[in-house]
């Protein structure tokens, strides 16, 4: 009684956090090192020898661990000594990255007084980084694009250390960081990105979107801020049924899909913006997925739209590894296709090819240096190539995502997919939900073991192993924890049918081959 008593104060506390009106969903976004050292770089316009956010030099300043390092809040340890030991030995790049991004926001703002900070932060470099350039060298020269990316932004990056007051040349600098590995798509989405942008022109719009996130994100910057609280609100949605814990919150997501395909209709008559293709058609397949699914009547024309385009298709390919992100939405979109929607069935074909090539990709590079969320993103890509959606149990999906640890990713651009949702409270109440899933398939399987036994029908031919495989088959198709009635009554139907199958079959024989 008490554990439902505290199951529903959960559900509810998470109600007013995901859905009310003043619901702000940025919380749910992890910390990204390297983004909030780009951000702490901005100065202030009315005091150039200060940082126009000190609230995130701060942030550094406390996150810089024992050993001198600072890693992103997706890899999920602490500061244990014994457990940063252990974990240095398998810093990733993007560790590395962050903690040159570090050294250099500190190195910025040196005038107060960071320097044996940034000698503890420079010796953990110089024992690290050595063999983690030599590998990316390597996936270079192998022709790996990824790996060429990751090299020129190494290179950049240690020049920006090293620029000593040359402003049109460290603007340079920035500008190729930023540009080189995002590309002008994530402006007003990428922080590092915006932040660069800002520096360099002063546009106020930038200033405008770095405002807002420090409005809606003080605990630090996230991987990637979008002002559209719709996109947010899809994310929201999709992992909570991924999580297996979406009929908690069945009044709210349906409010929240009426609002959505609200808009889905709003702006279906409009052109769609190619400026943006990246972002947009993860949006849109999304959405479109989504909508679909909820049994909103939408057209899967809003992303389905490169498809006949030649020169964006020899884009995507050139490029794949930018679009590993949409390819694997719109592959996920591409299993609900309707018998009309051609170019979604095009569309799913080409993706599937895209994913297959980044899988490969991602399998050539060293195990031991690829980054956790790149590790966690390369598995979804395989369990999607591997078995199709028709082929699946929705239970059996949510254990999956949970053992992965519940793990909402968003990948666009050439590096690491971003975490963007995290949150222990509805982690663990997907584990309660799947827990009681278990417990109510566990005493219905029971009562009908039960049931066949004193019915006698567990004696007969194959009926005994036939009460689990039917009750699987009839639980897989209706997950939920309701109906168990009805679930119950159609199991026993179906061992009856089995079992006059199996008379029947057993008749036929006895008429081929008479004694």
């Amino acid at each position: 009684m008490e554990q439902s008593l505290g199951l529903a104060k959960m559900i509810e506390r998470m109600k007013e956090e995901l859905f009310s009106p003043s619901a702000n969903l940025f919380t749910l976004l992890p910390v990204s090192a390297y983004e909030t050292a780009w951000v702490t770089m901005v100065p202030d316009p009315d005091d150039p020898t200060s940082p126009i956010f000190p609230e995130y030099l701060d942030w550094i300043l406390r996150s810089q661990n024992a050993l001198g390092f600072w890693f992103d809040e997706q890899h999920g340890i602490n500061n244990d000594h014994h457990e940063l030991i252990d974990y240095k030995s398998q810093c990733s790049n993007d560790d590395l990255l962050a903690t040159l991004a570090c050294l250099i926001a500190l190195k910025t703002w040196e005038i107060n007084g960071f320097s044996h900070r940034i000698n503890k932060g420079q010796r953990f470099l110089r024992d690290n980084m050595d063999k983690e350039l030599m590998n990316m060298r390597k996936r270079e020269e192998r022709g790996d694009k990824v790996g060429n990316a990751q090299f020129r932004r190494w290179v950049l990056m240690a020049e920006l250390a090293l620029v000593e007051d040359m402003i049109e040349k460290e603007r340079l600098v920035m500008r190729d960081i930023a540009f080189e590995n995002y590309g002008s798509t994530l402006l007003l989405r990428s922080p590092s990105v915006t932040a660069c942008a800002y520096m360099i022109t002063g546009d106020w719009t930038y200033k405008s979107y770095l405002q807002r996130l420090l409005t809606n994100c003080q605990h630090g910057v996230p991987p990637m801020f979008s002002m559209d609280k719709d996109f947010m609100m899809l994310c929201v949605v999709d992992h909570l049924e991924r999580l297996g814990c979406a009929e908690h919150f069945s009044e709210e997501i349906k409010h929240t899909m009426d609002h959505l395909y609200g808009k889905w209709i709003e702006e279906e008559s409009k052109v769609s913006k190619k400026d943006d293709d990246v972002f947009q058609i993860y949006n849109d397949s999304l959405a479109f997925r989504l909508l679909r699914m909820h049994g909103y009547p939408v057209s899967p024309r809003r992303f389905c739209w490169f498809i006949d385009d030649e020169k964006m298709l020899s884009h995507m390919k050139d490029n794949y590894a930018f679009f590993l992100g949409p390819m694997l939405s719109i592959y996920k979109a591409s299993h609900i296709a309707f018998l009309e929607d051609h170019d979604l069935d095009k569309a799913g074909v080409f993706s599937m090819h895209i994913l297959q090539k980044g899988l490969m990709s991602m399998k050539s590079q060293n195990e031991t240096n690829i980054s956790y969320s790149s590790k966690k993103f390369e598995q979804e890509i395989e369990h999607e190539l591997e078995l199709t959606w028709l082929a699946r149990m929705d239970h059996l999906e949510h254990r999956l995502y949970i053992e992965r640890g519940g793990i909402y990713n968003f990948w666009v651009g050439k590096n690491a997919p971003y975490r963007i949702l995290q949150n222990n409270d509805l982690l663990q109440l997907a584990i309660d939900s799947f827990m009681m899933r278990q417990s109510t398939y566990r005493k219905e399987l029971h009562e009908l073991q039960r049931w066949s036994k004193d019915t006698g029908l567990s004696m007969m031919g194959f009926g005994r192993e036939k009460t689990t495989y039917c009750y699987f088959a009839m639980a897989s198709s209706s997950c939920l924890p309701l109906d168990i009635d009805s679930r119950k009554e159609a199991t026993k139907c179906a061992i009856l049918i089995q079992l006059q199958m199996i008379s029947l079959m057993r008749k036929a024989q006895c008429m081929n081959y008479p004694s």
